[in-house]
């Protein structure tokens, strides 16, 4: 059996993650430019938003969840700029074969001393329905930006 180039496999694992998410009921978009090489301004693998929520999401797969996962620091924060220009929130999604998807904040990556970033285990991350709780409790409710009206 041959093994699928790494990049139409990240793009596979991204698409999964998309019809997960609009299944909950997200509306979601794949980055247009995601995983391309060169970019002019940092886009993230997914992009989701429901009620006001938006969450940013750059997804990555591990074949062996008992190692580290590794992600460049550009990565990260192009994908932090991008979540606060957007005032919404950014993930790490973690698709892990046999477990599923884990999620893990940005806030959680640990620094390695070459400049990358850690997550020391892929598995310790929320699972889908975790997430989306966490997520629930924090939406906005869009009226709250509308001016009021005098009755």
């Amino acid at each position: 059996m041959t093994r699928r180039p790494a990049k139409e496999r990240g793009v596979r694992h991204e698409r999964e993650l998309a019809e997960v998410l609009w299944e909950k009921g997200w509306a979601v978009v794949r980055g247009p430019a995601s995983g391309a090489g060169v970019r002019k301004r940092f886009q993230p693998d997914l992009i989701a938003a429901k009620s006001g929520i938006i969450a940013a999401f750059e997804v990555k797969r591990v074949s062996d969840a008992s190692k580290p996962l590794y992600i460049e620091r550009s990565q990260v924060e192009g994908l932090l700029e991008w979540a606060r220009r957007a005032g919404g929130r950014a993930f790490i999604a973690v698709r892990i074969p046999g477990e599923g998807w884990r999620f893990h904040s940005t806030e959680d990556l640990e620094p390695t001393p070459g400049g990358r970033f850690k997550i020391a285990n892929p598995s310790s991350g929320l699972r889908l329905s975790q997430l989306l709780e966490i997520l629930s409790r924090t939406s906005i409710p869009l009226d709250r930006f509308m001016p009021r009206r005098e009755s």
